[in-house]
């Protein structure tokens, strides 16, 4: 039934999708430059921190969604917190678009396709709104396995290229280094907080947190498998310096047979829909934050078509911003760390004065 509920498992998928694509081709040449062997204890340590901060969204989040507390702050607050989440979101967005056209021109159609794949991008994210939250992750639901499936086929032909010297000295990165590399493995795995997003959601909250554990556990399994893999094939030296690590694997991947001509198609295809889910679970996001902005009236219909208006808006948003970070390559990577060390730590950490100052009284 379309009834805008969604089941535990359906949590679990969603999850493991929308943050597999983002972590596991942006986490490896950042956590190897900084760490090398050691990226692989500093990926285990960040997912650590993202298992406690989840505990934390259990025992604070348990009866009201981050939405319900927003809605009970003081208008003027409310308002700019609203703004500030709609914000933020909206710019993770247009960088995951920024990002998703990037990785098909290089790999796959070439510079003088970008126009048609941003265009046809963000089209497919507009539409894939349009039937709310539920009918979005069915299909991410259905894809789970067509994906998983092909991408631990294609992690267990690239074992036979592993040199397990890679794998050695540990212990070698300074301490501040390796913090560095825990902190942005924990920015990316806390993606898993989107879970207080889902809840209101979710037809059995209990089983939705039990789901979002279980997500957290596959995807940071997954990540440290292919940080091994690639330290193993590459090398910490060169996995440093590359950009597409994981897409770059394909290359020395023989599938049985030689039956497909475009090995690098394949992943590229895997981390499409991986990337394409994070996209349009941005852009949902930026949108229910910015609609609390400008309420609709009673009438059902004109609400409705409120949000449609919205949506377009924003869509339109980042496809502006992408176009931008396409033709100014600076800007994209300070956007990057502008997010990294400013925006996504007053995203993570908020809720927690949000939290504190609502039993103490003093934000209402």
């Amino acid at each position: 039934m379309n009834n805008q509920k969604i089941s535990a498992r359906q949590v679990k998928r969603t999850l493991t999708m929308e943050l597999l694509g983002i972590s596991t081709l942006l986490l490896p040449t950042l956590v190897a430059s900084r760490s090398g062997v050691d990226g692989f204890f500093a990926l285990a340590a960040g997912g650590g921190c993202a298992w406690l901060l989840l505990i934390f969204w259990q025992k604070y989040f348990r009866k009201s969604s981050l939405y319900e507390c927003v809605d009970a702050l003081a208008a003027e607050l409310r308002f700019l917190i609203l703004i500030f989440y709609g914000t933020g979101f909206l710019g993770i967005a247009g960088y995951t678009l920024y990002l998703l056209t990037s990785l098909i021109e290089n790999q796959l159609l070439g510079k003088n396709w970008e126009v048609v794949i941003v265009l046809t991008l963000t089209g497919a994210a507009f539409f894939g709104l349009l039937r709310g939250l539920e009918c979005r992750v069915r299909v991410y639901e259905v894809l789970y396995f067509f994906l998983l499936i092909p991408l631990l086929v294609i992690l267990g032909l690239a074992c036979a290229g592993i040199d397990p010297d890679a794998w050695t000295p540990v212990a070698t990165s300074s301490v501040s280094n390796f913090l560095q590399s825990s902190y942005l493995s924990f920015l990316v795995f806390s993606g898993i907080s989107l879970y207080t997003l889902f809840q209101p959601s979710c037809k059995n909250p209990k089983a939705a947190y039990r789901g979002t554990k279980h997500a957290l556990l596959v995807l940071l399994g997954l990540n440290l498998i292919i940080y091994l893999i690639l330290l193993g094939v590459f090398q910490s030296e060169l996995l440093a310096h590359l950009d597409w690590p994981v897409i770059d694997l394909m290359a020395v991947v023989k599938l049985p047979g030689n039956f497909l001509e475009r090995q690098d198609a394949l992943m590229v295809g895997i981390w499409f829909f991986c990337l394409f889910a994070f996209l349009d679970s941005m852009l949902f996001y930026a949108v229910e934050f910015w609609s609390k902005l400008f309420p609709g009236q009673n009438k059902t219909g004109k609400t409705q078509r409120n949000k449609l208006l919205l949506t377009g808006v924003l869509t339109m948003a980042i496809l502006m911003l992408a176009l931008l970070l396409l033709h100014y390559e600076a800007l994209a990577e300070r956007m990057f760390f502008c997010y990294l060390y400013g925006i996504l730590p007053v995203m993570l950490l908020l809720p927690f004065f949000l939290k504190i100052g609502r039993r103490n009284g003093q934000l209402m």
